[in-house]
């Protein structure tokens, strides 16, 4: 799935969209460390246990609606949410589930789980190669402004699924990596599948293995074109779930 920089570039984009009614870019912009933190927030299921539990679809079972509707069907409080920074952090939550929705069904599958190119490990390697290249892509168009907001997120029992303290670990974990940190997705993916980041960073510079071993096979205009589906079905929904649809 897309890594928490990805997410929180889109974050970026939605803060300042004009196809958003003005009432929600308002409430996100008043509650930006809330909207922030609610963007990452479901990748913090590694202390929370499985991922089924914090994107409610698990990969092997087929989607019988949205997960961010099985979320608010699960635990009714979140819709409405009890307050302005809840409910913010909550549209988060639900841009992040969308772009993995779209992810899992246009691109993860199709391309990597049910391709035949490759050997299956090979497409599991290339798979977190273009996380990565979309993650170091978007990590170099972060506001300045992210990190400082991003920390000041202060979590008051927004989730049923999930403690505080996950939030606020979380938080520090992702915030203090933005500038003037150090992003360590290579290391969190390297010790994801075992392998190490020098294996990564030696396809991701060189431009014929990226070719030969990824974009033969998933062309850039492919993963541009899931990418604004991405984007435009977070937006969609987020909306739906501001406006208590």
């Amino acid at each position: 799935m897309p890594t928490p920089f990805t997410h929180l570039h889109a974050a970026q984009r939605l803060l300042a969209d004009p196809l958003l009614p003005a009432a929600a870019r308002d409430l996100l912009a008043a509650e930006r460390p809330a909207f922030l933190l609610g963007s990452v927030a479901a990748d913090a299921r590694a202390e929370t246990g499985r991922r089924a539990d914090t994107h409610f679809y698990a990969y092997d079972e087929p989607l019988r609606d949205h997960p961010w509707r099985a979320m608010v069907q699960a635990h009714p409080s979140l819709c409405p949410a009890g307050d302005p920074a809840q409910r913010a952090f909550v549209a988060g939550y639900v841009a992040h589930l969308c772009m993995d929705e779209i992810w899992s069904l246009e691109m993860m599958g199709p391309y990597f789980a049910r391709g035949a190119w490759l050997t299956p490990s090979e497409r599991f390697f290339m798979l977190h190669v273009i996380l990565i290249y979309m993650d170091e892509r978007d990590y170099r168009l972060l506001d300045g402004w992210q990190r400082e907001a991003l920390l000041a997120a202060q979590p008051a029992s927004w989730l049923p699924f999930m403690p505080d303290a996950v939030l606020r670990e979380w938080r520090d974990f992702i915030g203090g990596q933005l500038p003037p940190g150090r992003s360590q997705t290579l290391e969190v993916f390297g010790g994801r599948i075992r392998r190490a980041p020098a294996e990564f960073r030696a396809v991701l510079d060189s431009p014929a293995q990226m070719q030969a071993g990824l974009w033969d096979h998933v062309p850039p205009a492919a993963l541009a074109a899931v990418e604004a589906r991405m984007y435009a079905f977070a937006r969609e929904q987020m909306q739906r779930y501001l406006d208590g649809v």
